[in-house]
């Protein structure tokens, strides 16, 4: 009777092993530094996230800017470069990381003819900076025609530190926005 009971455990464990799905593990975490690492970004860097979007044309899908461990950074210049065929830029606000202490001076402008947005933000003061890993700018894009659009910072994107010494960005991340 034992052998019986010990049998049918061992037989439903051993089902179970091989009947099962073994989960496989995904490291895409955009703000993972090892994920980063591997497609050759290292802070201090510029993501994007989600860094894959799909959406139906006409819909907004929404993209989120993020600097990756930041030091002392008290002025930025990020250009973002987009497909203006297939995405209009209908809202722009100000990230979290740059909200820390005090609002800082910011702005944009929408070059939507050469699918260009430049973001200007910076502190007046001496002791005031952003540090840390965050959100620099939320953007809304709406999707004008389908097909796949690839969003990227341009080169000229800086970060400066209170005594305007450039801060030199180790990678530049992209974004993909599939419109269906």
């Amino acid at each position: 009777m034992r052998w019986i009971k010990y049998r049918s455990i061992l037989l439903v464990g051993l089902f179970c092993l091989f009947s099962c799905d073994m989960p496989e593990e995904v490291y895409d975490n955009p703000l993972d530094l090892d994920y980063n690492a591997e497609k050759g970004i290292a802070p201090p860097a510029l993501i994007f996230t989600p860094q894959k979007s799909t959406v139906n044309v006409g819909e907004s899908v929404s993209v989120n800017i993020f600097a990756l461990e930041v030091d002392s950074i008290a002025g930025t210049f990020i250009q973002v470069i987009y497909d203006n065929t297939r995405l209009a830029l209908t809202n722009l606000t100000l990230g979290d990381i740059l909200k820390s202490n005090v609002n800082p001076i910011f702005f944009y402008n929408d070059d939507s003819n050469n699918g260009l947005i430049n973001i200007y933000a910076s502190f007046l003061g001496d002791e005031i900076a952003a540090s840390g890993t965050g959100t620099l700018a939320f953007l809304t894009f709406i999707t004008l025609s389908p097909g796949t659009s690839t969003i990227r910072f341009g080169n000229d994107s800086e970060f400066v530190d209170r005594n305007d010494n450039q801060i030199i960005l180790n990678g530049f991340g992209t974004g993909v926005i599939i419109a269906q």
